[in-house]
């Protein structure tokens, strides 16, 4: 029995040691923090290199926090810090990861610094770095500081120290500090929250970089803007098709087990407990909460941007502006009950007696919520203005996404479908699922024309067919005599009006934007755009940054046409734009100067580790036009000089 014992610690030991951020090995040191180690206030080394970390003083000992309800460190800005030995001086080459919320935003303080180090110290501050914080990616210097949870990422290379006086073998004098400042940057002590770092003493590559921030990423729920979230194994668990509509606040709960991760429960960083995702149950924090489920898993969410307010009455509801997308991705298919809890504070100062909040999925991740193929959950409680929904299960029929939000609505809530006359079928269809209520249920159909349809029904779904043009009106009552009505109109397709609006004129880097579907009613339509300027899309809508005359031919599904055609043209104005943006690796983009003068033009391109990739260099002109591409995906830095000015651009390259 010892033996068996012994052998399973060993494996134990070798399955942590395996582990590594975003499954990248080769990290040297990798601390969390820990409150259940000995000794306590202290991270724990998950790298295998047994580094320990100490406070000087009990007073130098910070608190235990929850930063997405993981646990951190928190600092008090006054005396608490830490420090642990730290060779760097043999070191040429450092990938430096943390994540971290800062609390001090009227001075620059430290997060990292060394001594003793020779010439290979090592100073990084809440400004001097390159970090993502939910909708935007700062790279050195950033002009305000701010209290936004963030990860960042500190690169160092060039050629081995000259001058190496205090290692001896593996070990040295040099020690790093964690939140003081070492040297004579005259930087505050760091007050907020840290509750992990980590380093690699070699480069790592723009994938192995995309595995280990999208671990963070989904760790400590800060948005990784314009990128693609990768798993340990290198599945695409957040794609580019997820973040062009639904950029902002991704989350996710997950469990990847070459990264250690085990997220049971989650709230953007960036807007903490507006709306928690938790598997099975919602704990006082991840460690405490008891579901389980199979490693290789991951429910990534984000939202459109769109403001938490109500939208106009729609057939007995009202839904919520913010739409969010969830994205389900597992190696055996098992799905997650989860409860969802949503804080309505600021959006509704009470939910009203007669009324529900429900959550709405759409399982066919379109966004429509329009058809029969939606999921409605009715609030289960309400605490503390925080709505609660119960054994929520998202992409139930494993298509792969869904899209939801909130509504309030009537006890009785019907979920309907109108299928519209086209110009061969000249009657409509209305179909109705009624989520919510008690059997049976009285419908009245009454239409302008004084015709009226009366049925009692036991199920929840009904359909409505051959109804004529014209304006209808619908009550629904239950047998607890709840009520929920709305109207309707049957249109005539050749009446309907494809109309893109007026031309216009856009300015330099701006676009122009027209929607093609909005009194389209057919979602199976197909879309077909073309331009004299070359421009062709099938999206119903578009984005234009070129003049041109825009035309777009939508074709019904039984073979229908509307057409139309909008002219865009520039003003011409001085300054200097880059578009697109995002680009697409090995597509086209544009640096657009314009002057009153002719200028010489000096632009360099740097890519994420500082390295110059291009320089271009003109003169002559008052206008250019300057096309390039950059074949590597990743975040550029774009520095354009003329005689007037310098402009400065983040330029992200996508796959």
């Amino acid at each position: 029995m010892k033996k068996i014992f012994t052998i399973l610690s060993v494996f134990l030991v070798w399955a942590l040691n395996a582990q590594s951020p975003g499954g990248v090995g080769g990290v040297s040191v990798w601390f969390k923090a820990n409150s259940l180690q000995t000794p306590a206030l202290l991270y724990q080394d998950h790298s295998g290199n047994k580094h320990q970390i100490e406070a000087i003083t009990g007073a130098n000992k910070p608190t235990y926090s929850l930063l997405n309800y993981n646990e951190c460190l928190e600092f008090d800005g006054t005396d608490d810090f830490l420090k642990f030995p730290f060779v760097i001086e043999t070191i040429d080459k450092i990938n430096f990861f943390t994540a971290y919320q800062n609390k001090n935003t009227t001075q620059e303080s430290a997060l990292f610094t060394t001594d003793n180090t020779d010439e290979k110290e090592l100073f990084y501050s809440t400004k001097n770095i390159f970090r993502y914080n939910n909708d935007q990616i700062n790279y050195i210097n950033t002009s305000t500081i701010d209290t936004l949870a963030s990860f960042s990422l500190y690169s160092k290379f060039g050629s081995p120290s000259s001058k190496i006086t205090k290692v001896i073998g593996r070990t040295g004098l040099s020690t790093m500090y964690i939140g003081k400042d070492a040297g004579n940057h005259q930087w505050q002590s760091f007050k907020g929250k840290l509750p992990e770092f980590f380093t690699y003493r070699k480069i790592l590559t723009l994938n192995e970089r995309n595995r280990v921030n999208s671990y963070l990423a989904v760790k400590y729920a800060i948005t990784m803007p314009y990128t693609e979230y990768l798993s340990s194994k290198n599945k695409k668990i957040w794609k580019q098709e997820d973040y062009l509509d639904y950029p902002a606040r991704v989350t996710g709960i997950a469990r990847d087990g070459y990264s250690g991760l085990y997220q049971k429960q989650a709230t953007s960083s960036s807007e903490q407990k507006r709306l928690v995702i938790a598997a099975k149950k919602l704990a006082i924090d991840n460690k405490s909460n008891e579901a389980q489920f199979p490693d290789q898993s991951f429910l990534i969410w984000g939202d459109n941007k769109k403001p938490l307010e109500l939208d106009i009455d729609t057939f007995g509801y009202n839904l919520l502006k913010r739409k969010w997308k969830v994205r389900f991705t597992s190696e055996n298919g098992q799905t997650i009950p989860t409860e969802v809890v949503f804080a309505i504070k600021d959006i509704l100062p009470q939910i009203p007696a007669d009324k529900k909040l429900w959550l709405l999925v759409d399982k066919t991740g379109q966004g429509n919520f329009n058809s029969s193929n939606i999921e409605a959950y009715p609030m289960d409680y309400i605490d503390d203005h925080k709505v609660h929904f119960k054994d929520v299960i998202f992409d139930h029929d494993m298509s792969g996404t869904d899209v939801f939000s909130f509504a309030l609505g009537d006890k009785i809530l019907s979920i309907f479908q109108i299928t519209q006359p086209t110009c061969t079928i000249t009657n409509g269809i209305l179909d109705l699922n009624i989520k919510g209520g008690k059997a049976p249920f009285n419908v009245t159909l009454t239409s302008n024309n004084g015709t009226t349809q009366n049925i009692t029904i036991q199920t929840s779904q009904l359909s409505f067919p051959n109804l004529v043009i014209g304006n209808y009106h619908l009550n629904i009552t239950d047998a607890d005599n709840n009520v929920t009505s709305y109207d309707f109109s049957v249109n005539d397709f050749n009446s309907i009006s494809l109309d893109l609006g007026p031309d216009v004129v856009i300015s330099s880097g701006n676009s122009a934007q027209f929607d093609a579907s909005t009194q389209i009613t057919d979602s199976n339509a197909i879309y077909s755009w073309t331009s004299d300027n070359g421009f062709t899309s099938n999206s119903p809508t578009i984005n234009v940054y070129e003049p041109g005359e825009y035309t777009v031919t939508v074709k019904t599904s039984d073979n229908c046409f509307k057409k139309d055609t909008v002219k865009v043209t520039r003003k011409r104005e001085k300054g200097i734009v880059i578009y697109p943006n995002p680009v697409s690796k090995g597509e086209p983009f544009t640096i657009r100067i314009i002057s009153d003068k002719k200028e010489t033009v000096d632009i360099k391109i740097y890519d994420s580790s500082g390295r110059l990739v291009r320089t271009i260099q003109d003169k002559g002109k008052d206008y250019y036009e300057i096309k390039d591409t950059l074949l590597t995906e990743g975040v550029y830095l774009i520095i354009v000089k003329t005689s007037d000015e310098i402009k400065v651009f983040k330029l992200i390259v996508k796959s």
